[in-house]
């Protein structure tokens, strides 16, 4: 069985399938095992993405030490992923950008729809300029407020009901691709990985394409070729990386388990 590293997921210690079950189906013979960034800061701004970009790295490195073929970000956001293929072996795959070519695929527009709020969009718009598509994205749409950000962790904290599908997220998404099509979107790419539980459902209750931008990374690395040229590190980076990141990793943990994808 091939082992991808997914960088950035959560650890839950109470589940008993591995991270992203929704993908089991669609991956047959690929065990996604998770590897958390130890860098305990919610991305609010650029400057928490900066940390995070570390965070993922690191974790990235422990996972092509333990075995894994390929790794991939598991954040639209893409933390660290050029940090990550200047070090690694193995193939490095970004789920924001794999999900955003898939999204743009034979030039469609495309739009996007995110359970994030609107003070956020500089990771996605950050992400559409790196892969040269911004001109086919006909517009990003958000359907949570800041306010949502308040509550995160929890049984009924902003993150378990975007994972458990809730009804009401799950309508405020909907209501946004309808919103996209309307614009002209021939696709539509979900705004975080966070909504990978939700997306089978909602492709299943529109017309148009529903791209799960953490599904597109996983199809990425599967088909990823070895790499040609293997990234040289200077001597003692990786220590130096991982003490810079252990400097932190003890400091309390914000209320979102992961990192904003």
């Amino acid at each position: 069985m091939r082992r991808i590293g997914l960088i950035g997921a959560a650890v839950d210690p109470l589940a008993r399938t591995g991270p992203a079950p929704e993908l089991a189906a669609l991956f047959p013979g690929i065990e996604l095992i998770a590897f958390p960034s130890r860098v305990p800061a919610f991305p609010y701004t650029p400057l928490e993405q900066a940390m995070q970009a570390l965070g993922h790295a690191e974790a990235a490195l422990q996972a092509a030490e333990d075995g894994c073929g390929a790794v991939v970000i598991d954040s639209v956001g893409d933390y660290g992923l050029t940090a990550t293929r200047a070090m690694l072996p193995v193939p490095a795959i970004g789920s924001g950008e794999a999900g955003l070519a898939e999204a743009a695929m034979g030039g469609r527009r495309f739009g996007i729809v995110t359970v994030w709020p609107e003070s956020m969009n500089f990771i996605l718009a950050e992400r559409l300029l790196a892969i040269g598509c911004s001109g086919l994205c006909v517009g990003i749409v958000n359907v949570g407020e800041d306010s949502d950000t308040e509550v995160l962790a929890g049984p009924e904290g902003y993150l378990t009901q975007i994972r458990e599908g809730r009804e009401d997220v799950v309508q405020k998404v909907l209501a946004g691709v309808a919103e996209l099509a309307a614009r002209g979107a021939e696709a539509v790419m979900l705004g975080c990985t966070c909504m990978s539980g939700m997306a089978d459902g909602i492709a299943d209750a529109v017309d148009i394409p529903i791209i799960n931008p953490l599904a597109a990374g996983v199809r990425a690395a599967i088909t990823a070729p070895p790499l040609s040229v293997t990234p040289h590190l200077r001597e003692g980076r990786a220590d130096l990386l991982r003490a810079m990141v252990a400097a932190v990793a003890d400091e309390p943990a914000e209320d979102c388990p992961v990192c904003i994808g």
